[in-house]
């Protein structure tokens, strides 16, 4: 038996419905207009519930916030899943609903997940390198290839790849944690493209703002991604906080745990005695985040003020990348680093 219920998710409407709609359909073809007699007497005691989820089912538009579904049974924990997503990521209600008729998971977010699998994959490799234990904070393996280093900043490769390396499995722990946390909804919903160009901005932005503002220290971890996609999430929650659930506490949570991290970085930086680490990452990826994500995440409708924001965030990002660009090409390398271990000198035999 077919249940009208207040909850997501929509099926086909029953077959009674179905007649009902089409019976008023080819009395409004035939005659130009409906009675408003035999429109009652259609839509008089139950059939007018049933007359509205089917009217609701043939034109996918929500009349109102009551606005109900029909239902066979119990949304299954994948259809939770989307509904979740769909409420976390997406602002308007027309959205959500065409999110959560569409999305199949086919494909999957494997840009996210295949991420997190090469960081994992790199810190056990280290971890047991080193013995086999891995230590809560550092130290940084900095004479891995992977690592960005200033005196090696000409293996251009590490621009990028020092966001698989941690200092630590709470420093691997941190970013993990927010990068599924946020980086599985949003690929989810703007695919993986959109999300992996968001997430190699902030890593990109991250080592070209510490190689500019921070050019004695290395660099290392997935900062720079991860808070790209968190700013670029509460971003598109600004834009829209008037649709958005709980949008006041979401932001404060954020904004705590973000800041409880760069001050972590920050601390770091200047107390230990080597090798300092740059916490520039974590503040050029947020930027990064906001700009690149305005540009690439999809939005359902764009205002003038926001597309004016849109060519704003274009130009801002372009501006800082060439800088950084020309800057890292024209200036001489550091020659060594005072924090690193000297060369060994090479054998009197050879």
């Amino acid at each position: 038996m077919m249940v009208a219920v207040d909850r997501p998710g929509s099926v086909p409407a029953s077959r009674h419905a179905r007649r009902l709609v089409e019976t008023v359909t080819r009395t409004a073809g035939t005659l130009g207009v409906i009675h408003p007699r035999k429109s009652r007497r259609q839509m008089s005691g139950k059939r007018t519930r049933s007359y509205r989820c089917a009217v609701h089912q043939r034109d996918r538009e929500v009349s109102s916030e009551n606005d109900f579904h029909l239902l066979l049974e119990d949304p299954t924990l994948f259809a939770r899943m989307v509904h979740l997503v769909a409420m976390e990521v997406l602002p308007e209600e027309r959205d959500r609903k065409y999110y959560q008729e569409r999305y199949t998971c086919c494909p999957p977010p494997f840009f996210i997940i295949c991420v997190t699998l090469l960081e994992l994959g790199v810190f056990a490799w280290y971890a047991w390198g080193s013995g086999g234990v891995a230590a809560a904070a550092g130290p940084v393996p900095v004479d891995s290839p992977l690592v960005y280093r200033p005196d090696r900043r000409r293996e251009l490769w590490r621009f990028l790849t020092y966001s698989v390396v941690h200092a630590g499995w709470l420093h691997l722990a941190f970013n993990l944690l927010v990068q599924l946390a946020v980086g599985l909804p949003l690929e989810m919903v703007h695919g993986a493209v959109r999300c992996g160009a968001v997430y190699l901005a902030g890593v990109l932005g991250g080592s070209l703002a510490a190689s500019v503002l921070d050019p004695d220290v290395c660099l290392a971890g997935a900062s720079g991604g991860v808070y790209a996609l968190l700013a670029a999430h509460l971003a598109n929650a600004l834009l829209n906080f008037h649709a958005m659930r709980y949008g006041a506490v979401r932001l404060v949570a954020a904004l705590a745990v973000a800041s409880c991290d760069v001050g972590f970085a920050v601390h770091a930086r200047y107390t230990k005695e080597a090798p300092p680490v740059s916490y520039a990452a974590h503040v050029a990826g947020a930027l990064a985040g906001l700009t690149i994500g305005l540009l690439v995440l999809k939005h359902a409708q764009q205002r003038l003020w926001e597309r004016l924001l849109w060519w704003a965030a274009l130009g801002a990002y372009a501006a800082c990348t060439l800088f950084a660009v020309l800057y890292n090409v024209f200036s001489a390398p550091v020659d060594e680093l005072h924090y690193m271990p000297p060369d060994p000198p090479p054998d009197a035999g050879f």
